[in-house]
């Protein structure tokens, strides 16, 4: 999907794409979004890009701020729309109903690689190191619970050895030839590692998957400030609750996404577009600006320094923001993050 969305949009004659390039704060005249401001990561060169059709808050979720994350790389979801709103003064809401998927594939230096609840669903089962299937431990229906409870008893069970990896996904009771049809694109991925769904108990650890809450938002897509908009897993639509339904958040980014752009072409939409362009013509016209730009030593000094600084926060969020939080574990959050 992302790779369709990407090809069309790369040929539209009415997208331009700024590669590089990081939105760094929201630009707010009289109450309004008129724009943001801009950093390209290659040149160090600062920016303004104004708007007086509006600016959508589209970057994804906050999964990627945790040890572990189903979000791959690229994904960059390390809340860069909550961030920009916060400090906007914009409003967010139900920040902390993220959703951790209780399987995904933990092998030493890889991104977590996510083994669908379907697996489950077919019988697979949870065991520890010595192959005790434990599931029931924490709830009557086993693998087949609530997807957080399912996380949480992964979690708790993990935490029992820190000698040896101690939770593993079974199904190898059923047929090789059944399963290898059924999951073909997980067991490709397991055979490039030397693994096999049939003959292996796999490693899983719960990992952070999606955002459920984010920037407040009506049913257009409105947030709390005037001219900016949000939607997808950056938006706070009230659809979810802590535990997003499967596919739920494929309609939500097609309905409200449709949502903003049908507003934005209304009429109220076409006169918050003559104001917008009121007040740019006030500061000085509506084109871009560019700004100074840092030197080539402080590119690498700050890429190199914000690596080091999200690797503390992401062991931060995972060991006491994560599945399992505690009054204690949160002040210990707050004290590290706020040193950060």
């Amino acid at each position: 999907i992302t790779q369709h969305i990407t090809q069309a949009a790369a040929i539209h004659p009415l997208i331009t794409f700024q590669p590089q390039t990081l939105v760094t704060d929201i630009v707010e005249r009289d109450g309004v979004c008129v724009g943001v401001s801009t950093l390209n990561r290659a040149s160090g060169e600062r920016g303004v890009e104004f708007a007086t059709r509006g600016t959508v808050l589209a970057s994804g979720g906050l999964a990627g701020i945790y040890e572990h994350s189903t979000n791959p790389a690229g994904f960059n979801a390390l809340g860069s729309s909550v961030a920009l709103a916060s400090r906007a003064g914009v409003k967010t809401k139900d920040l902390e109903y993220v959703q951790f998927h209780p399987t995904s594939l933990c092998m030493p230096n890889e991104a977590r690689f996510l083994l669908t609840e379907a697996l489950r669903g077919e019988g697979a089962v949870l065991r520890d190191a010595s192959g005790r299937a434990f599931a029931k431990d924490f709830h009557e229906d086993g693998e087949l619970a609530p997807r957080d409870i399912v996380a949480r008893g992964v979690f708790e069970e993990s935490q029992k050895s820190d000698t040896e990896h101690n939770v593993f996904l079974d199904i190898t009771h059923r047929d090789g030839d059944w399963l290898h049809a059924r999951f073909p694109s997980i067991q490709a991925h397991l055979s490039q590692r030397g693994l096999d769904l049939a003959r292996d108990q796999l490693p899983v650890i719960p990992a952070a998957h999606y955002t459920c809450g984010g920037v407040l938002t009506d049913m257009n897509g409105r947030t709390s400030l005037k001219g900016l908009y949000a939607a997808g897993e950056a938006a706070r639509t009230g659809l979810h609750g802590g535990n997003r339904l499967a596919s739920t958040s494929l309609l939500e980014g097609l309905v409200f996404g449709g949502s903003v752009a049908d507003f934005v072409g209304s009429e109220e939409g076409t006169a918050l577009r003559e104001e917008s362009k009121n007040i740019l013509k006030g500061i000085g016209g509506t084109r871009s600006r560019v700004g100074a730009s840092l030197e080539p030593n402080q590119i690498y000094n700050v890429a190199h320094r914000a690596v080091q600084l999200l690797g503390q926060v992401r062991r931060i969020m995972w060991d006491h923001v994560g599945l399992v939080r505690t009054p204690s574990g949160l002040a210990t959050a707050l004290e590290g993050l706020s040193e950060i």
